[in-house]
């Protein structure tokens, strides 16, 4: 029997107009009507996910890619990334004039061409789109970045004397190597063609699950996880199914156990019902 089931958030439970379906939240309901712990997994940090963690009933969650885990409002894990490879991400971004981002539990905050670099990306983005983006995709484009907006340029005193669990470097895919290389101590994620998350070498989703899991003493093979990014994979690899969304990145699905259909074509109820979990 299936005793907790992992959510992805962006493009898993979130439709392309940043909404949950009624049939996600009912299935989400349904799931804790027969003893089965629904669980957010996601790349955000908690204090942007607050919403939906109330629109769901949800009270644990696994956030900054593994990074910060907590059970029924309490954290069970955290694992901040050292200063030395925050102070060194900060030294390599502002030689190459790219923005950065440090992530705490409770706020993030930017150096000073963070702010520029997701004006320059949207523009970007919006540039390289085969046709007139719609006015929906922009929006929803503009309100993800928002989220990282910065009242502020960022001084070392605010890395230096408090946890940082994630970086959001904002580089194109032409500095992969680069960094790679030279931050072996890190693990980076591509999210977009100008955007990266960076943690702790070795940690993922997969960490943070193995963290609650055992806090529980549940077995991984007693658990299923729904996502669609590359954040996802090795999520989808550490739990008993693996499920990925038939919108999600080709890498994905290539990897998954399952595949279900969008999240706009109710794909978390059907795939728990393609997978028995519910009738």
């Amino acid at each position: 029997m299936h005793k907790m089931v992992f959510f992805d958030i962006d493009g898993t439970l979130l439709t392309a107009r940043k909404k949950i379906p009624e049939t996600a939240k009912q299935a989400i309901q349904d799931l804790k009507d027969n003893g089965i712990i629904p669980v957010i997994a996601t790349g955000r940090p908690p204090f942007r996910i607050d919403a939906i963690l109330e629109e769901l009933n949800i009270q644990s969650y696994i956030t900054m890619n593994g990074q910060y885990v907590v059970y029924e409002n309490e954290v069970i894990y955290r694992n901040p990334m050292s200063s030395d490879s925050i102070e060194r991400l900060a030294k390599a971004a502002e030689v190459y004039q790219q923005g950065i981002a440090f992530s705490g539990s409770e706020e993030i905050l930017g150096n000073s061409l963070t702010t520029l670099g997701q004006q320059g990306l949207l523009k970007r983005l919006i540039q390289k789109s085969p046709i007139a983006p719609p006015k929906l995709v922009v929006a929803a484009i503009s309100h993800f970045m928002g989220a990282f907006k910065t009242k502020k340029p960022v001084l070392p005193e605010y890395y230096e004397n408090r946890p940082i669990y994630q970086c959001i470097l904002h580089a194109s895919e032409k500095f992969d190597a680069y960094y790679r290389e030279e931050f072996p101590d890190c693990h980076f994620t591509r999210w977009n063609p100008y955007s990266v998350d960076v943690i702790t070498k070795n940690h993922s989703k997969a960490v943070g699950i193995q963290k609650m899991t055992e806090h529980l003493g549940i077995s991984l093979q007693e658990t299923i996880a729904f996502g669609d990014g590359l954040n996802d994979i090795e999520m989808l690899q550490t739990v008993g199914i693996g499920v990925a969304m038939e919108s999600g990145r080709r890498e994905v699905c290539e990897i998954a156990d399952f595949i279900t259909v969008s999240p706009e074509n109710d794909g978390i109820l059907k795939g728990l019902q393609q997978l028995k979990v519910l009738p």
